[in-house]
């Protein structure tokens, strides 16, 4: 994405728009219409999503005048596509969702709305903004330019899955600290002859370990802290002697370890909570459940975590619909919407505390939903990735050369050292 959007500067100077205004629309005087694009391709989500748009127009939009549009633009990738393109061409949507990543490329435009006036206002404000969990806001305020230029709307994050039965059957206690994962993946070993742990996202897993052992990762200025920190060779050494020690392994062709992990192939693995929904479709018969992730330490504990954010799009500095865009962004991360989303079986977890306290969440998990009780439980660990784009690297950039290194030393056993140097050299350091 590196200097993908310089183009839509210039492109756009004929709009003569208002980049910026002291002053806030708080009511419209007449009716407005925003369009809201979305990459939901899943029926459940689908249709959760559609029923809430309903809701608001039928709603809040409704008293205030506001009608929103949601059109599906593809995948994540396409649709970010496609905001470029109409970035280019003068005629973004209001709101759409986006990555955090994607949401830091726009940003190289003056086009993305700051939220800060509109969350703070007396009069429209969020007076609940601090529910949403803290490590979520941080990463809507955490960009290289200062404001809220995101809230989180989707959310999931990293837990540790294992095979009931396994463990049960051999005496093992579910891992809470890495010293302790090592050590049950030796006994796992021992009985199977085979690896015992994999993680499905090596960058990820380098971000959180590097992190959870008092290092440093990046910054959302570009800064590569980890290329300097030792503990960064420290993570890479972790890695390497346990893989060739035959006790963890990576996911290689299997891309994902929720299928090695449901034909009883390897009994322990960390993946995303959304993929608790795909196990029982590959052997309803497993019996499993799923943890918070081991932590160095549980007084600073970190747990990476992601999905989608909205954020709204003004290239003309139209005030009505800015405003229109932030009624509706309000709503689609309310607690009342958080709720629909994470207990409508769609995979994500709450961003919210209000919807972890509910009964209605209670009643969710005692259903049969231990990822999302294993995700919420992790709520105050949670860091999102750095999102960056700069003159001469991305966030996206990075992430790609990590697991490249990752790769080198766990498979290849490059020296750590080495794989390192390579990575600044690919990099173009």
């Amino acid at each position: 994405m590196k200097k993908l959007l310089c183009l839509m500067l210039a492109a756009a100077m004929a709009l003569s728009m208002t980049c910026a205004s002291a002053e806030i629309a708080t009511s419209l005087s007449e009716p407005v219409t925003i369009q809201f694009w979305h990459s939901i391709s899943n029926t459940t989500h689908a249709a959760i999503l559609e029923d809430l748009v309903a809701q608001f127009n039928a709603g809040r939009g409704a008293e205030l005048g506001i009608t929103v549009v949601p059109t599906f633009q593809g995948s994540g990738s396409e649709l970010y596509s496609n905001v470029v393109a109409a970035l280019k061409a003068g005629n973004a949507p209001d709101v759409s969702l986006a990555s955090t990543v994607y949401a830091a490329d726009y940003l190289q435009t003056d086009y993305v709305v700051d939220l800060t006036p509109y969350i703070q206002n007396e009069t429209i404000g969020m007076a609940d903004y601090e529910d949403i969990f803290e490590g979520l806001r941080a990463a809507s305020s955490g960009y290289a330019k200062e404001g809220i230029y995101s809230l989180p709307i989707h959310s999931y994050s990293e837990v540790l899955y294992y095979n009931t039965k396994f463990f049960s059957e051999n005496n093992l206690t579910v891992p809470t600290t890495w010293d302790e994962l090592i050590e049950t993946s030796r006994k796992i070993t021992e009985i199977t002859g085979a690896p015992a742990f994999g993680w499905d996202n090596l960058a990820g897993s380098f971000m959180t370990l590097l992190q959870q052992y008092g290092g440093k990762y990046t910054s959302s200025q570009g800064e590569l802290f980890f290329t300097e920190d030792p503990v960064a060779i420290q993570v890479l050494k972790m890695w390497q002697d346990n893989a060739k020690e035959g006790i963890w392994r990576t996911a290689g062709e299997d891309m994902f370890f929720s299928g090695p992990f449901a034909n009883e192939i390897i009994p322990m693995y960390i993946g995303d909570s959304v993929e608790a929904s795909y196990i029982p479709m590959k052997n309803p018969d497993l019996q499993w459940s799923v943890a918070p992730i081991p932590q160095v330490n549980a007084e600073k504990p970190y747990n990476l975590t992601s999905g989608h954010v909205i954020l709204a799009l003004s290239m003309d500095g139209n005030e009505a619909k800015k405003y229109a865009a932030y009624e509706f962004i309000k709503f689609m991360t309310s607690t009342e919407a958080n709720m629909a989303v994470t207990c409508g079986g769609t995979g994500y977890l709450p961003i919210r505390q209000s919807v972890v306290d509910s009964d209605e969440f209670a009643a969710f998990i005692a259903a049969g939903n231990p990822a999302q009780k294993a995700g919420v439980e992790q709520s105050k660990a949670y860091f999102y990735e750095p999102a960056f784009t700069t003159e001469t690297i991305t966030s996206n950039a990075v992430r790609s050369a990590v697991k490249v290194m990752m790769e080198n030393v766990i498979v290849n056993g490059d020296d750590p050292e080495t794989a390192m140097e390579d990575l600044l050299m690919t990099l173009g350091y």
